[in-house]
């Protein structure tokens, strides 16, 4: 497919210094430091290291300075913040281009299923369903991955999602590969091999597994450059 645009930020660059905490980064620029708000909880140890650059969008307020959107490692853009990979999807759920999904759509932001929270409702026909999103930072060999650390609250929500297609509602789990390299998906058996097992459960009680590709430029846009890439479970 081309290339789809789906927004753009005024970035500038940052070399870190650490990271502070799971959500917060000091970095520098031009000789000075600031702190950085990381919307990305995961240990993101290949991206976010002494010395590595990080495209950064200012803000004000707030005990931090700006907001890491991306990495650049290898000459390519890492686009890490889900916050705006969430916000980026919306917009693709909007486009009805994701053939997998009921068209005409509607769509509900963070929804809850007993007591558990979703980052999209749809409704499509007479289809009512739930969707959850996944961040898949890392690359190895044209792989993207999902998780970089045990997620206890990823395995819970595949779990609930198998009971919420046995209930008779549509559940979907999307991973979004947002390494430029990668151009396939498969979970990380090495960090959690309970993930591979509950995709394998989910998929069969009927859950959709699938995985689209988000890029970061270096101009600062966000490109859906791929809406569905290949799913292996079996690796």
């Amino acid at each position: 497919m081309d290339p789809t645009r789906l927004g753009q930020f005024d970035l500038f660059y940052g070399k870190v210094v650490r990271r502070d905490s799971r959500v917060t980064v000091i970095a520098s620029r031009n000789g000075k430091k600031f702190r950085a708000h990381l919307r990305n909880t995961g240990r993101l140890e290949s991206l976010i290291y002494p010395g590595a650059t990080i495209a950064c969008e200012e803000k004000t307020g707030g005990k931090t300075d700006a907001r890491v959107i991306g990495a650049r490692k290898n000459r390519v853009y890492i686009l890490l913040d889900t916050y705006v990979q969430e916000n980026m999807f919306g917009k693709i759920l909007e486009s009805g281009i994701l053939e997998w999904l009921p068209s005409p759509i509607e769509i509900t932001s963070q929804v809850s299923y007993e007591g558990k929270r979703f980052d999209f409702g749809v409704r499509g026909g007479d289809e009512v369903g739930y969707l959850e999103l996944k961040s898949a930072v890392t690359c190895d060999h044209g792989w993207a991955s999902y998780p970089d650390a045990p997620s206890k609250r990823g395995l819970e929500h595949i779990k609930l999602l198998t009971e919420i297609s046995s209930e008779g509602f549509g559940a979907y789990v999307v991973f979004i590969v947002t390494h430029p390299n990668c151009n396939k998906f498969r979970p990380n058996r090495e960090i959690q091999p309970a993930i591979v097992e509950e995709l394998k459960t989910a998929k069969k009680a009927g859950v959709g597994v699938y995985s689209l590709k988000m890029v970061l430029t270096n101009k600062g846009e966000i490109l859906l450059t791929n809406s569905d890439i290949p799913v292996s479970l079996e690796i």
